[in-house]
């Protein structure tokens, strides 16, 4: 009876082991898919600064004299910027300039397959209104990720006079810096040219930026049932399947199943052996309500999918050693994954909160001010001309001055409701609790006094010549969502900017 007992532990715990695996695993999929493509976030904000970037602009709408491209655009300021290659495309979406960071051997995939594929982009923008997005393409056999959109002035106004795509190869350095932040293990597999179909000109207009189909995950079992392995294909902008994500997953549960099974049986089995008849009469009492007791709780603590709960600990023998050590595991797993959940609200560059925790609080903010009319503000504000900033002194300069910007904000808001936060490349938010239109604003100029006198040489931002911020401040209103206050704050913050920087604005 007691073998058969443990067997059935066993086999219940391999199955209740195997499905949560799975489910984890796939979850830990979707992240590590979510985590890939966010990956594209910094040639996003690169895409962002130059197709506002006038004399860009300029040379688009006229290049019969201009050598912008080859001085400004080079290969070698393509690579200080981390982008591998550059297309610019006139407003029928016919290729009018290309530069390459050359590979070994000087090879230029990317030209080569950005011209194969501009009848592509020419159906796609002569369709598609103010055309933008990011996706995938391939070239020979290396994956890159491509960011496209229309080409404006500095002032983001008018009409668009052309396109510009940049894209970033998926080398192994962005799969090792994915690997890293996600700590999940994977490759990108190449399909077989004969194995991916060309659409034809006609279906271009469907360019799709969703590289990874969530229906299209097949998950396969090793032989060694120690690991899964998830597969996906890599869909192209074209929607043609260009590549293979493989991700590497560990059966954890399982093997804790496994160990805990082994140690219980060689309790149990060697008990049986040294008390005999004895301990067949107690076995019930003694072992086996117990380890159900702890499978229960186990199963508890793990449905929980947060680590929530305790292990009993009774007595002094093997199985309360057991049920200790395994609590101590379950305090360390539930710590860790309490350190993960910090992490992912926490800016890695600044240390301050970052977009997910800050839109968090925003919505507790309003909800508060539905049930109890608690005053509210939000502050957006960024630095005046950071991008020239970059451009003057570099980007680890630029890093080191959104650092001593975190600490600015924080020593500038002493009320413990405040919440600064870091939105995105040199933005900013503050949220403010219990405070009026005219505290809000007081604050916003504490803050960008602040700035002001912390003295950051910055030639590029006349006439102090040192780094300033523009501030846009919206105060709650009982209409307003998340996406309307953000709106007029963002509406606020552009005004500061268009009446010159280096002052509030409020909405």
């Amino acid at each position: 009876m007691a073998v058969l007992t443990l067997v059935t532990l066993r086999w219940h715990g391999h199955q209740k082991a195997d499905q949560l695996d799975e489910a984890e695993a796939r979850d830990d999929f979707d992240r590590l898919t979510a985590t890939f493509q966010l990956s594209t976030l910094g040639l996003k904000e690169t895409l962002k600064s130059w197709a506002n970037w006038t004399e860009l602009y300029d040379y688009v709408v006229d290049r019969s004299t201009s050598r912008f491209l080859e001085e400004e655009l080079g290969a070698v300021e393509l690579a200080e910027a981390g982008v591998d290659f550059l297309t610019l495309l006139d407003l029928s979406g016919h290729v009018i300039g290309m530069t390459e960071v050359p590979g070994v051997g000087g090879d230029l995939p990317a030209t080569e397959e950005m011209i194969r594929q501009s009848v592509y982009f020419s159906a796609y923008v002569k369709s598609s209104q103010g055309a933008s997005g990011c996706g995938a393409i391939k070239a020979r056999t290396q994956v890159a990720m491509v960011c496209f959109g229309p080409i404006f002035n500095s002032q983001g106004q008018g009409h668009a006079r052309g396109y510009i795509a940049l894209g970033q190869w998926v080398n192994e350095d962005t799969i090792r810096r994915v690997s890293q932040v996600t700590g999940l293990m994977f490759d990108i597999v190449d399909v077989p040219t004969q194995a991916r179909k060309e659409p034809p000109p006609a279906t271009a207009a469907a360019m799709t930026s969703n590289m990874f189909r969530k229906d299209a995950v097949q998950v396969i079992e090793h032989d060694s049932q120690r690991e899964l392995e998830l597969r996906s294909p890599l869909t192209g902008l074209l929607g043609q399947d260009i590549a293979e994500i493989h991700m590497r997953w560990p059966r954890r549960l399982r093997q804790m199943v496994d160990t805990s099974s082994d140690i219980t049986e060689m309790v149990v089995l060697t008990l049986i052996v040294l008390s005999g008849a004895l301990l067949m009469l107690l076995l019930d009492r003694v072992v086996v309500r117990r380890l159900n007791l702890l499978r229960v709780e186990l199963a508890s603590i793990v449905d929980s999918r947060r680590w929530a709960g305790e292990v009993s600990i009774r007595g002094g023998d093997e199985l309360a050693a057991l049920a200790r050590y395994t609590h101590e595991l379950v305090l360390i797993v539930r710590q860790q994954v309490q350190e993960l959940e910090d992490l992912s609200q926490t800016d890695a560059l600044t240390g301050l909160p970052n977009r997910r925790a800050f839109d968090e609080r925003l919505e507790h903010i309003l909800a508060q001010y539905a049930r109890q009319k608690l005053s509210a503000a939000l502050i957006l504000m960024d630095v005046d001309h950071f991008k020239k900033y970059n451009d003057t002194y570099g980007h680890p300069a630029g890093d080191e001055a959104l650092k001593v910007i975190a600490r600015c904000l924080r020593s500038a808001l002493r009320r413990e409701l405040d919440l600064p936060a870091r939105l995105g490349g040199e933005e900013f938010g503050v949220l403010l609790q219990g405070v009026s239109a005219e505290q809000a604003c007081a604050a916003a100029q504490h803050i960008r006094l602040a700035m002001q006198e912390l003295a950051l040489t910055h030639v590029a931002n006349p006439p102090l010549m040192v780094m300033t911020m523009s501030l846009g401040v919206a105060v709650v209103t009982p209409q307003d969502t998340a996406t309307t206050l953000y709106q007029r704050a963002d509406d606020a913050l552009y005004q500061a900017k268009t009446q010159g920087r280096n002052r509030v604005h409020l909405a």
